[in-house]
């Protein structure tokens, strides 16, 4: 996924912020875990390892391999 796509995030997904913005090794500040699937709007990608999403007015990161990109029929629509 790139920059700008929406993509999934299912319930209960660990979303993280790191102490220093966009550095892992800073440890964890905060998290959250929604209670319900939605979607989210990827903003890039940190070292490799996840992506950065915006969720409810916050940018949080999210490890790739529980972010899913949505089918293309989806992102056609409207």
């Amino acid at each position: 996924m790139k920059k700008g796509d929406l993509a999934w995030l299912p319930a209960s997904t660990s979303l993280i912020q790191f102490s220093v913005e966009d550095k892992p090794d800073s440890g964890v500040k905060c998290f959250c875990n929604p209670k319900t699937p939605t979607h989210v709007l990827v903003l890039g990608e940190i070292e490799g390892v996840y992506y950065k999403v915006g969720y409810r007015g916050s940018v949080w990161a999210v490890p790739k391999s529980y972010l899913y990109e949505l089918d293309k029929e989806i992102r056609d629509v409207g």
